[in-house]
């Protein structure tokens, strides 16, 4: 009997063995997709800032009005990128609300000379020149900053992984705080200049969220509200803790849910009023894609029902590294709420959904009284620049970037060449209130260390 014992032993040993050393190889793998994705966003960053502050310089510096429409337009397009790069780095417990906000008015008043002022060829007046040089003082403080925290990040090879599991783990500290005490200098910084005043109709107006049903809930409804929402997706469930809480438009307790024989966990937020779960997201290795996208829809469709959503228009379809995007809407009398979109992330090698967020549905969502458009699809598909090959035009409703009201509008999906855009055209006056290019930019690698 002992010798039969001993060989047993040896081999659950191995078998264990194998498998602890497997889940070390995905933890691994998994943190060095991360940690290669957020220096990407950080380096990309520094790079928007630098460009910013020298299309400002080029800005105050020119008196012509093809150099300054030239400026502006590039101001555009480098503070949507540093927006949304400045998104993608995990510092979420550091308050960068003034400077997302700095980011923010630049685009507003670049877009609002360039629309107001450079098309008809003026220069720029007195006022608007003494205003971009205040932005310009402002995002050369944000720029030097950037550059010591990119020059300590390099040298002593920061981790920004390290500073998400800090974020997301309650007891646990920071080896440096070199990254976390960069940004909450550059945002002490902007917080210390006067607040800028704008004219009405400058500045892009975000809509309040609506107050959310239901009565306050403790931590440890969050936890059984995730708990049983997670056996139900991906069970059976080991252990859920709450990882962070967060007081934000939608306050939330981030809850950590944690599977037998895993490290890593999963992380949904269940808000503070209701417990309704705001975003879910799985973390996990991504095998080689098995499902086309007709079926990971099914698979999110299916997901959605399961929750209660349904009578929903896929608007949107992305994918990355073997996982498919979409992103839903519902209607109103067969008008498209662009407001109220869903979002839905599912991996293609097997169906799982690995993502959901219901933020702007549970902030926007209600039943409106809708106008009748003045104007008919007819006379929209005349206005339509006829090299773009229409696909299909319906009515949707949008919100307003700088006023507190909704558009209804025709979307207007169409091609040019191989790029794919979504035109919306003001379904009152016949003009076009946005554009938006739904061909992915192409992307590069940074290597890490």
């Amino acid at each position: 009997m002992r010798r039969l014992i001993i060989p047993l032993l040896v081999v659950a040993l191995l078998i264990t063995g194998y498998f602890a050393y497997n889940q070390y190889q995905l933890n691994q793998d998994l943190t060095r997709r991360a940690e290669s994705q957020y220096q990407r966003s950080f380096h990309e960053l520094v790079w928007n800032v630098d460009t910013i502050n020298s299309q400002l310089a080029k800005t105050l510096v020119t008196s012509s009005p093809e150099q300054i429409m030239q400026s502006l337009t590039d101001l555009l397009r480098e503070t949507f990128a540093a927006s949304s790069n400045l998104g993608g780095i995990p510092i979420a417990m550091v308050e960068l609300e003034k400077t997302e906000k700095l980011l923010n008015d630049i685009a507003d008043y670049s877009y609002y000379i360039l629309k107001r002022n450079n098309l008809d060829g003026k220069e720029l007046s007195e006022e608007e020149w003494e205003k971009l040089q205040e932005l310009y003082k402002r995002c050369r403080v944000v720029r030097d900053e950037l550059d010591q925290i990119e020059a300590k990040v390099l040298d002593r090879d920061l981790s920004f992984v390290e500073v998400e599991t800090v974020a997301l783990r309650k007891g646990k500290k920071l080896k440096d705080n070199t990254i976390i005490e960069g940004f909450t200098t550059i945002e002490n910084k902007v917080k210390a200049f006067p607040d800028l005043q704008f004219d009405e109709g400058i500045q892009k107006i975000e809509p309040e969220p609506q107050p959310l049903s239901g009565e306050e809930i403790t931590e440890e409804q969050a936890v059984e509200l995730a708990r049983k929402f997670m056996n139900e997706h991906d069970g059976p469930v080991a252990r859920a803790e709450v990882a962070f809480d967060t007081e934000g438009r939608i306050p939330v307790y981030g809850v950590a849910i944690y599977k037998e024989r895993e490290d890593t966990p999963s992380y949904l937020e269940v808000t503070k009023r209701g417990g309704h779960i705001l975003q879910m997201y799985i973390q996990r290795k991504i095998q080689e894609a098995n499902l086309d996208y007709n079926e990971a829809e099914k698979e999110a469709r299916k997901f959605l029902n399961t929750h209660g959503f349904q009578n929903l228009v896929l608007v949107e379809t992305d994918s990355d590294t073997n996982v498919a995007n979409f992103t839903f809407v519902p209607t109103q009398e067969g008008v498209l709420l662009y407001p109220d979109m869903l979002k839905v992330n599912v991996a293609l090698d097997n169906g799982q959904v690995i993502s959901f967020d219901q933020t702007s549905f549970l902030s926007y969502h209600r039943n409106r009284d809708i106008p009748q458009p003045e104007l008919s699809e007819e006379q929209i598909s005349a206005k339509i620049n006829p090299n773009l090959r229409v696909e299909h035009i319906r009515l949707a409703l949008i919100p307003s970037e700088y006023e507190k009201r909704e558009l209804l509008t025709y979307e207007v999906k169409g091609k040019i060449n191989d790029e794919t855009f979504l035109l919306f055209i003001d379904a009152k006056t016949g003009e076009e209130n946005r554009i938006v290019r739904l061909t992915k930019p192409r992307e590069f690698k940074i290597t890490v260390r």
